[in-house]
């Protein structure tokens, strides 16, 4: 597989989305440049990461924010006659619950430890921040979201990923594989360790219903530290609809968030047995 290297510098990075948005700063450590993965072969840009991903040589600062699910507890909070509009019937779904669903912090800052690569398809000649990513890293916020309420907690995260982006004009394609741990200063939030896996696909010359072209999966499960029992777990799979000619494309994502009683404890468990809540994501990808 050809490889081949640049130098490197500090890079700014952003990106935009109604459920994560971030700015970030790219920061190299060490004089070494950046190395270029060229290949479309998913198997070999992994290994390829993961290969020499013990000793960091870049670090990545960056500070994110949750817009939809944010929102959803400004709503709670200061309109809930509006969000009690959201429920749907007689059930007990909201609809507000639903487009929200699955996010458990408003907003977060973190530092990424590891190495990090351009990601080249072969033939393409076009200039891009296709990034892939294999390191460390250790996240933090001051607030906690249970059912769309703001809770305060100081939490801090560490995890081990694998994560990248391709981005061309006639495929994008993202991924993110993680393991690590979450700790919280409020003692009613319980600790937990996870395991988190996802991939999405954009490909505007791929029929519609090819099954795993268009797609997206997304599953995270989280565990106790304590008694190591299941206590969460988020599972979501997407559909993109690409449309000739647009900019644009429309997203539905759908899935369950099952939870543990004992995910909280004190004050903040308010029930006795496991609940499962509809998750609904409509959004546009650009």
């Amino acid at each position: 597989m050809p490889m081949v290297e640049e130098a490197s510098q500090t890079e700014i990075l952003w990106e935009w989305d109604p459920y994560y948005s971030d700015v970030a700063a790219n920061i190299p450590l060490t004089s070494k440049p950046i190395p270029t993965i060229t290949s479309d072969n998913e198997s070999i840009i992994y290994s390829e990461l993961i290969k020499d991903s013990l000793i960091p040589r870049f670090m990545l600062l960056e500070a994110s924010v949750y817009p939809l699910p944010l929102l959803g507890t400004h709503l709670k909070k200061h309109s809930p006659d509006l969000y009690k509009q959201g429920r749907i019937g007689n059930s007990s779904l909201n609809i507000f619950d639903s487009v929200t669903a699955g996010f458990q912090e408003p907003w977060a800052v973190s530092a990424f430890f590891g190495n990090i690569a351009k990601l080249v398809r072969p033939g393409e000649t076009r200039v891009g921040n296709n990034m892939g990513y294999t390191g460390y890293l250790v996240s933090a916020g001051a607030k906690h979201i249970k059912t769309n309420v703001l809770i305060d907690d100081v939490w801090h995260e560490l995890e081990w990923k694998i994560k990248g982006k391709r981005d061309y004009a006639d495929e994008k394609i993202s991924w993110s594989f993680r393991a690590g741990g979450k700790f919280h200063r409020n003692p009613e939030v319980t600790d937990v360790f996870y395991v988190g896996l996802f991939r999405s696909n954009l490909d505007h010359r791929a029929a519609i219903l090819q099954l795993l072209k268009n797609s997206t999966f997304d599953w995270k499960i989280q565990f106790a530290q304590r008694s190591g029992r299941f206590v969460r777990q988020d599972l979501v799979v997407g559909k993109k609809f690409p449309m000739e000619n647009r900019e644009f494309t429309p997203t539905l994502d759908i899935g369950l968030v099952w939870e543990s009683p004992e995910e909280y404890s004190g004050t903040l468990r308010n029930r006795n047995s496991s609940t499962l809540t509809l998750l609904l994501r409509p959004s546009i990808e650009f």
